[in-house]
């Protein structure tokens, strides 16, 4: 049975007894903030389902327990709750996503039930092929907040304001914002930070910068190539799936490490270190090193399928060992520049970028397995009011033996139209910003950092939607 059928009252025993009216219950209430996504979505009614009825009900001024059809009706119905984002404080919400990874831990032995948590189950794996539409349609706001100015240009490093990100937890030591806006076809943004100049270890969150590198430098030489219809070397391997390698780490064709390191062949260490100085202005960040493991190709060419022009060969360097340190502002930028490709003038782009080519590389980020921004969401109650969704991401995490410390890094893009706005205007409805964030902690548990990377995502998310920060 679904919500949609039930006419007459249920019992709770009836409502137990059928998995998928259970299912449908819960994705609803995860929808309202009320209930965790992820593999709690299951069928099973424990007392988890039964409190987040409870508290729906309450909220509503229903009777409980009881599954009429006018519970039905209001379940589906119900689009937001302004209590639960009114009532989600970063400790509050810390403390509620703790505990979902800690019940996680013990169900799943997953140590990181939000950086883990995957694609798989996520609502918004059907919307990924969307994405680039998405991403193409210019959303313009009506009025223009006076602390926004155009997106610089290549190699020119925009004002970050330092104070606006003070309400992140000690363990966030790094992080960098960046909100966009929409005036005249023209990205306008406001760039916020902590520590977000300073040069870090990201570890695989830095894997997106070969990624972008490859599919850019392609089309440089070769404008019209669709890197869709690109492979390496051999024609099994499809440049798109050596991607999702990359980014799922799911092994189908090499490790994540082992492809990435391959990526990185094509340039020269310094060459690639260079390119990504002369976009985003840095000049003190090192990008030399592979990732740990010997590049799955140390030969690789890209090849186009369709006309068999081979468009890149390696440049027959080695790679470093201890020389991948960037901040959190370049990787923000870069994936600012991903997103916003279509929006920005030439002076702003990625030098020799194509959308029809980036736009699989959107897609391929769509699959990341850190859920972080999809989680704030859920969190926030926002669910059901988020519409035209695009979220992409790249995690990274691991141990440092020599700061002798937990690390979680994060670098992701989110825009939605939040249909909650009073106004009509779709513009003053889109809600669009890139963000990096590095966390630490002492060795032991990954739980608590874990949590606390989707808290302080889920605290910036609720601070742009309800306009704390502008």
């Amino acid at each position: 049975m679904r919500l949609e059928n039930i006419t007459s009252p249920l019992t709770e025993a009836q409502v137990k007894a059928d998995r998928e009216l259970v299912t449908q219950i819960q994705a609803n209430l995860r929808g309202l903030g009320l209930y965790p996504g992820g593999k709690f979505i299951d069928g099973d009614f424990g007392s988890r389902s039964r409190s987040a009825v409870k508290q729906f009900c309450d909220f509503l001024g229903l009777p409980f327990p009881v599954y009429d059809r006018i519970f039905a009706q209001n379940l589906l119905n119900c689009k937001c709750l302004p209590e639960v984002l009114s009532n989600s404080n970063n400790e509050q919400v810390y403390q509620k996503l703790l505990a979902i990874g800690r019940a996680t831990r013990l169900s799943s032995n997953e140590d990181a039930a939000f950086l883990h948590r995957g694609i798989q189950n996520s609502k918004y794996l059907a919307e990924i092929n969307q994405y680039p539409q998405c991403l193409a349609v210019k959303h313009e706001i009506s009025f223009l907040p006076s602390n926004y100015v155009a997106y610089p240009n290549v190699g020119v490093i925009p004002h970050i304001d330092t104070q606006s990100l003070g309400f992140l937890d000690n363990q966030i030591t790094e992080a960098c914002v960046c909100l966009g806006k929409l005036v005249n076809g023209q990205m306008q943004t406001r760039w916020l930070g902590k520590n977000a100049r300073s040069k870090r270890q990201f570890w695989s969150v830095t894997k997106i910068i070969p990624l972008v590198n490859t599919v850019c430098e392609a089309n440089r030489k070769f404008p019209d190539i669709d890197i869709e219809t690109c492979y390496i070397t051999n024609s099994n391997y499809l440049f798109i799936d050596l991607a999702l390698d990359v980014v799922t780490y799911r092994h189908k064709i090499a490790s994540s490490n082992g492809v990435a390191a391959m990526l990185k062949m094509f340039q020269t260490p310094y060459n690639l270190e260079n390119w990504l100085k002369k976009i985003t202005g840095n000049q003190n960040l090192e990008f030399r090193s592979g990732y740990g493991e010997s590049p799955f190709l140390t030969q690789p060419k890209l090849i186009d399928r369709n006309t068999g022009r081979v468009l890149l060969t390696a440049a027959g360097t080695s790679l470093e060992v201890d020389k991948n340190y960037v901040s959190a502002y370049d990787l923000t930028r870069l994936m600012s520049m991903l997103a916003w490709h279509l929006h920005l003038h030439q002076n702003a782009r990625l030098p020799g970028g194509q959308w029809h080519s980036l736009s699989n590389l959107v897609q391929v980020l769509g699959h990341d397995r850190a859920r972080y921004i999809e989680v704030a969401i859920e969190t926030l109650g926002l669910e059901k009011a988020v519409t035209s969704p695009v979220i992409i991401s790249k995690l990274g995490n691991g141990y440092s033996q020599t700061r002798n410390q937990n690390e979680i890094t994060y670098v992701g893009y989110v825009q939605f139209l939040d249909t909650r706005s009073p106004t009509h205007n779709p513009g003053d409805q889109w809600r669009s910003l890139a963000i990096t964030l590095r966390g630490v902690t002492n060795p032991g548990s990954w739980v608590e950092l874990d949590a606390r990377m989707a808290a302080s995502v889920t605290e910036i998310i609720r601070r742009v939607v309800t306009e704390n920060i502008v």
